[in-house]
């Protein structure tokens, strides 16, 4: 985390910190980042990212700063961030996406309901 910004969130996360604790089920996405490809993801759930193997360059929408993750560090963003990931090697680089499941919703009609539902999920990043 040499390279890291002036500001930033990224701390080792320990491999079992719910032991003897009933833990709800996860959702894990490996992720494989090619060299000079750029990927945006709008997280759905709070969730952890962790970078393994190569280096990792990772900067948030509301955030004016970068991170530079090194194998194993850790950096957890909320629902609603968007956020852009890429190899900062030339070579590849794996990224895993830990998040707790959430069974999505069922959704009637595109009435105003689901249009307030739209504008509050939009407008609670900025909220924050």
């Amino acid at each position: 985390m040499h390279d890291a910004s002036s500001k930033f969130d990224c701390f080792p996360v320990p491999d079992d910190p719910c032991a003897g604790e009933i833990r709800s089920p996860k959702m894990v996405i490996h992720l494989s980042l090619e060299p000079r490809q750029t990927v945006s993801w709008r997280v759905t759930a709070r969730s952890e990212i962790r970078a393994q193997g190569s280096r990792v360059w990772m900067t948030r929408v509301f955030s004016p700063y970068d991170y530079w993750l090194q194998a194993g560090d850790v950096i957890r963003v909320t629902r609603g961030e968007r956020i852009w990931l890429s190899a900062d090697d030339d070579g590849p680089a794996e990224v895993t996406v830990t998040s707790e499941y959430v069974e999505r919703r069922r959704r009637y009609g595109f009435g105003p309901v689901r249009w307030l539902e739209r504008v509050f999920s939009f407008l609670a990043p900025i909220a924050r």
